[in-house]
């Protein structure tokens, strides 16, 4: 377990080891040579702690062989690794705050400590050493924005990637969950018309069982990739689970909302459903509810009227749409789409 401290090696570096190293490049060592005494070459044993974020630190450190590890916590993967020539425990230095995370030597290391007082003495007496501190320091900042911008990248993705059903490419349950919900509320909020579809593919199980569980696979891409090329962007489509699928739909009134998902019905029945092979399979057919959202709705009740009108469809022979009960009739003349 980490957690012993690093030895110092008695007396003053030689100025030559200094100047070999990239913050003292160009720097008139002789102008610190009185300072030396506050610089001391560290022996670090494998899992020694160098720096802490509940211990304050006054010294830079600059490493000279070795690699130290730097730790948010000590049973964490390491954040970064330092190599020969690297520095750390600047930031803390300067700010005079505690370290914000642990370095930790990962194998038998050295390090030269710098004391803050000969730190200050070199940035204010000498420009090269400043100009090699700022670019030292701006590496380490454009390294810390490089690892958080893939590490948001690699978050979105994974965000991105939990969402979607990865049989058909279209959204999942979970993203339904979240996205309906809050177009619900926001259609509440505008008195906006919204209408929610539940859709079936009719004898799946038997689609299955007949041709197979590759060509139903197709079945369900095809009947998901219909459904979206029917849609406008600003329809929600998700999959439901297993042969169902969700559609919410914003439309002026409910005639419209039923010819919309009459087209989608329609559009299902004609496809051409393809084996990977390039094959043709059997087309199918859909069952739709459709139910209009109310004021008192949550996503659920919601979910459960459509799910009926669907029950009802299926009941009625399946390929074609039902409407629940709670919806507005239609009234007056149809409006195209």
């Amino acid at each position: 377990m980490p957690g012993s401290k690093a030895k110092m090696t008695p007396g003053a570096p030689p100025l030559d080891l200094l100047s070999k190293m990239l913050l003292f490049k160009g720097v008139r060592l002789e102008s610190i040579a009185r300072n030396l005494g506050l610089v001391h070459i560290a022996v670090l044993k494998a899992g020694d702690i160098l720096l802490r974020p509940d211990e304050p630190n006054s010294e830079l450190y600059i490493l000279i062989e070795g690699t130290l590890a730097v730790q948010s916590d000590l049973d964490m993967q390491p954040l970064a690794t330092l190599q020969a020539g690297d520095c750390v425990g600047e930031m803390s230095v300067f700010e005079g705050e505690l370290p914000s995370a642990y370095v930790i030597a990962t194998v038998p290391s050295r390090v030269l400590r710098v004391h803050k007082e000969v730190v200050w003495q070199l940035i204010d007496g000498s420009n090269r050493f400043a100009r090699n501190l700022l670019h030292t320091l701006g590496t380490r900042i454009r390294f810390g924005n490089e690892a958080l911008a893939t590490s948001h990248e690699r978050l979105l993705m994974q965000e991105i990637s939990a969402s979607l059903d990865p049989l058909t490419g279209i959204y999942n349950r979970r993203w339904l969950n979240g996205m309906f919900k809050r177009a619900i509320e926001r259609a509440k909020i505008d008195a906006a018309p919204l209408f929610l579809f539940m859709i079936d593919i009719d004898h799946f199980k038997m689609y299955n069982d007949t041709h197979g569980h590759l060509a139903g696979d197709q079945c369900l891409r095809a009947v998901a990739t219909t459904l979206r090329d029917n849609l406008r962007p600003s329809d929600l489509l998700a999959r439901f689970g297993g042969e169902e699928f969700c559609i919410l739909v914003g439309c002026d009134e409910p005639r419209e909302s039923m010819t919309v998902a009459e087209r989608l019905r329609q559009s299902v029945e004609q496809q051409q459903i393809k084996n990977r092979d390039g094959s043709p399979l059997p087309s199918v057919t859909v069952s739709i509810g459709l139910a209009q959202l109310r004021p008192d709705d949550s996503l659920e009740s919601l979910l459960e009227r459509a799910d009926k009108a669907l029950y009802k469809a299926k009941k009625k022979g399946r390929n074609r749409l039902m409407v629940d009960s709670g919806t507005a009739r239609p009234r007056g003349k149809r409006k195209p789409r």
